[in-house]
């Protein structure tokens, strides 16, 4: 009897165990499928700090910070505030930044005219029809594209994607972009400087675009459509320097993955950015409802940012051809 209780206790020992080690299995499997590896989620993870700007461009990079996606992913994102791309690339240069986010044209530039040796890690965004619009005042100043020449027009950074989308539109239409009177201005200002009189027209995106209606100003034209876009156009990029990219590979791939999951995300659930849209950038709740939003690519296309790379050239802003798919760090297979 002592004999057969030994035994039993035995028995349910070992099923125990082997229960305890399927779970603990499981679980670790689980976290695999999940982009959360156990080895990444545990003990301190690199520290990476990355540019970002108040447009709507960040939002997939702030909703990943906010959901911790990054720390899944095995790496700490600290957010770095720049005013422009160029700003935004100067902090990478001067090695307060680890990741930038900037407008494609910038990115090129710096490329292209700067000696810079960028690579484009990920896509923030694409702007579609109605996303952006060139805006002037309510006051029949600027009734048609024809009548920007010779206007005051400010842009966020010379040869930025404002800058240059503004160009496209007026080349578009035949008018002489070498009669306007350009300036530089950042995003949140320019409503004020248009309704004070300070300029004549500029290119806003969202979410601007309301701000500017309520202080009588009004859309021109949608410079997607009406630069020959049709569709869509790439707007903004995250790069690090080519010797980052070397010694870090791991943090890309990490920063890549996170980076796509809150995409996704914030793609199937608009009130994600119109939320993020209210508390970070101090849009009302109502005008945030109406927004069109950009597209949020899962993945960098080096096809889509070369239309960038051939605009510019032909525009003469940079000497020589850049071939993006030289520039491109693409995802892991597995994204």
């Amino acid at each position: 009897m002592m004999r057969s209780s030994r035994l039993t206790t035995k028995r349910c020992s070992s099923v125990l165990s082997f229960v305890l080690a399927a779970t603990l299995l499981l679980a670790t499997s689980a976290c695999g499928l999940l982009g959360g590896d156990t080895d990444e989620s545990s003990g301190p993870r690199p520290k990476v700090a990355a540019t970002l700007m108040t447009i709507l461009d960040s939002a997939p990079l702030r909703w990943a910070i906010d959901q911790g996606y990054f720390r899944a992913a095995g790496i700490e994102v600290t957010p770095v505030p720049a005013e422009s791309g160029q700003a935004g690339i100067a902090k990478l240069q001067g090695g307060d930044a680890d990741i930038a986010y900037a407008g494609d044209v910038a990115i090129i530039s710096a490329v292209a005219t700067g000696g810079l040796d960028l690579r484009v890690i990920a896509q923030a965004a694409m702007a579609g029809p109605e996303t952006m619009w060139i805006m002037v005042r309510n006051d029949g100043s600027v009734p048609t594209v024809a009548d920007l020449a010779g206007k005051r027009i400010a842009h966020n950074g010379v040869n930025g994607v404002s800058h240059m989308l503004t160009r496209a539109v007026m080349a578009t239409h035949k008018v002489d972009d070498s009669t306007v009177q350009w300036t530089r201005a950042n995003f949140p200002d320019i409503p004020g400087l248009l309704a004070r009189k300070e300029i004549d027209a500029a290119l806003l995106p969202e979410p601007y675009i309301m701000a500017a209606n309520k202080q009588q100003l009004k859309p021109l034209i949608d410079p997607i459509k009406g630069g020959g876009f049709e569709q869509s156009i790439p707007t903004g990029s995250y790069v690090v320097t080519a010797a980052w990219a070397q010694q870090h590979p791991a943090e890309i791939a990490a920063f890549q993955r996170a980076l796509r999951r809150a995409a996704a995300e914030v793609t199937s659930k608009p009130e994600i950015v119109q939320q993020l849209a209210v508390r970070e950038m101090k849009v009302d709740a109502g005008d945030a409802q109406l927004m069109k939003l950009p597209i949020f690519p899962l993945k960098p296309s080096a096809v889509q940012l070369q239309r960038w790379a051939d605009l510019m050239h032909s525009f003469g802003v940079i000497k020589q051809p850049v071939r993006m798919s030289d520039l491109v760090i693409a995802p892991p297979p597995d994204q």
